[in-house]
């Protein structure tokens, strides 16, 4: 076993840190009992909470609460042989554990660290009690929670599970529809088929012959489905304002594809759609809801839901914001905070995945990045996902994104406007005039290295940021958008500029020469397009530096000259 994090921490035990300041998670100390019988006993307890989570080292032979590095350090009698503390611990553990232990001498003392790996199984001690390690505490782990951890684990699957429904009880109409989507995904070898040998080779027969549950779900109709999984359903309403009255309604059980298309088709009913001009006469519809978006979403919210737990899909539709709920927490290990990075955990592993292989859903990071992304390059904030505990709940804001955004993103190169890390870190500089590796890394949920690997990328390889001089030699710069980008987003910039800035004053220098600019004249000085150009000297007016000049209506012919806040 690795014991690197041990062997720091006793380096630092008594030298002005207690023993107890520094365990962690999957790290404790302890003191031998009063007999062998409570040191066994107080060690299989504490391997069987480690076993239970992450896995983790006790360190015998040390006092967690004394504050002198003498008195913390107490030993281990030659009493306790390896042998002996390994049987003991295996012994007192259901099912067995057989830990790791080593014998280590510091400042001539002898200690004993005892480790486990993460347990396949739910462990528990010999009286039957079951605890997990969170932070420095083991907690009670109860029974729907292990079960939460082996469905994270892949050892249970639900919807693989034998359902005692024969193929003759599917729908020949969701057959049909099955059908379609594999012809229309490129998988029309397997359309031919008969029905039985399409559900063998989509593994939606189980062993003893019946349908999995996952195939009810996909090819029951609303009678079988409400008999064989009664938790299934959904339920769709909209609310021209939030406060108001609902007047829309849906609600059933049709079958998951079915019912996929229902509620996408019921928000795209009232979707509102602004088109954005680009260049070249391109149009980019900017939506209030992106339909990938809404869609991951939708379609996670069934195939990630407990099926176990009562309660249905929920959606509610409002111009403010679009609301999911699914039954069922996030699965053990995910949380809002990890959810994009967290390696795939599906709670419906089958149902995930054949879900995916028919091209409904992406299955790589639960489509979550996929919905993250669609909103970030219209100019709008990322979903926002809540761990009830009993219910999940994802949350779209409504609106339409930033335009201004949107276009600087559409013009970005293909590879770098498809990056959910640079527009993660682009949109939080919307809003804020700098960020570090430090900060970056909890918005995209990962490292601060890596985040520093993503800022020095948007720095050197694609140009949009700058380190400031007076940190460029940390080893975490500070950065801030480079002049051509604060000029091109302009617009979309939230925080308050700074009075005067680069920007600013070259446009200014410019029109104290000549008397006034034009979007020519802006294109030319920041080598903008005519849209980002624009959007500049919106700004500049917004904030009453300029303003125009002239009777001309629009064109080339336009003239900006100061404004009531030009520099005197």
């Amino acid at each position: 076993m690795d014991h690197r994090e041990a062997s720091a921490a006793l380096a630092a035990v008594g030298n002005g840190m207690t023993a107890d300041a520094l365990e962690t998670e999957t790290l404790d100390f302890k003191l031998p009992g009063e007999s062998h019988k409570a040191t066994y006993n107080l060690l299989a307890d504490a391997l069987v909470c480690f076993a239970n989570a992450h896995g983790g080292t006790v360190v015998l032979g040390v006092d967690d609460k004394a504050t002198n590095r003498h008195d913390a350090l107490r030993g281990v009698p030659t009493a306790y042989s390896l042998d002996s503390i390994r049987k003991g611990i295996f012994d007192r553990s259901r099912p067995p554990i057989t830990p790791f232990a080593e014998e280590v001498t510091v400042d001539d003392v002898r200690l004993i660290l005892v480790s486990v790996p993460p347990g396949v199984m739910p462990h528990s001690n010999a009286a039957g009690l079951s605890t997990r390690r969170l932070g420095k505490e083991c907690l009670p782990y109860p029974p729907d929670q292990q079960r939460e951890v082996m469905i994270a684990r892949g050892q249970v699957d639900w919807s693989a599970d034998a359902s005692s429904v024969g193929l003759p009880d599917l729908s020949a109409v969701e057959f049909e529809r099955l059908r379609q989507i594999l012809d229309a995904g490129g998988r029309d070898h397997l359309t031919d088929l008969p029905n039985q040998p399409l559900l063998e080779s989509l593994r939606l027969i189980a062993p003893n012959g019946s349908v999995t549950n996952a195939g009810v779900l996909l090819l029951g109709d609303e009678s079988l489905i409400g008999r064989v999984v009664p938790s299934y359903g959904y339920s769709y309403q909209f609310r021209p304002t939030t406060g108001s009255e609902a007047t829309g309604r849906i609600r059933g059980n049709r079958p998951l594809i079915a019912a996929v298309q229902i509620l996408t088709e019921a928000i795209e009913a009232r979707r509102e759609i602004h088109p954005l001009n680009l260049v070249g006469g391109v149009q980019l519809p900017l939506t209030d809801y992106p339909s990938e978006a809404v869609r991951e979403i939708i379609i996670n919210a069934f195939i990630h839901r407990s099926y176990e737990t009562s309660g249905t899909v929920d959606i509610e539709h409002s111009p403010e914001r679009l609301v999911i709920t699914s039954p069922g927490g996030l699965v053990a290990g995910v949380t809002p905070a990890n959810i994009l990075t967290y390696p795939s955990t599906p709670r419906n592993r089958l149902l995930t995945e054949t879900v995916s292989m028919l091209q409904l859903a992406e299955r790589t990071g639960q489509g979550v990045d996929r919905a993250y992304r669609e909103m970030l390059r219209i100019g709008k904030e990322p979903p926002q996902f809540e761990d009830k505990g009993t219910l999940v709940r994802a949350t779209l804001a409504g609106g339409i994104g930033n335009k201004t955004f949107a276009r600087f993103v559409s013009d970005l190169p293909a590879r770098a406007g498809r990056d959910l890390n640079v527009l993660l870190t682009l949109s939080h500089l919307r809003h804020s005039s700098s960020i570090n590796a430090l900060k970056l890394a909890g918005i995209i949920q990962r490292t601060p290295p890596e985040a520093q690997e993503v800022l020095a990328a948007m720095e050197d390889e694609y140009g949009l940021v700058e380190a400031t001089s007076r940190t460029v030699r940390r080893p975490y710069p500070t950065y801030r958008l480079r002049s051509e980008s604060l000029a091109a987003m302009s617009r979309s910039v939230t925080y308050r500029r700074r009075s005067i800035d680069d920007i600013d004053q070259k446009v200014i220098e410019h029109v104290k020469e000549y008397g006034f600019i034009t979007n020519q004249t802006v294109r030319r000085l920041f080598d903008l397009h005519v849209y980002a150009a624009r959007d500049l000297i919106n700004s500049l007016r917004d904030r009453h530096v300029l303003e125009k000049i002239g009777d001309a209506k629009g064109g080339t012919g336009v003239r900006y000259g100061p404004g009531a806040n030009f520099p005197k």
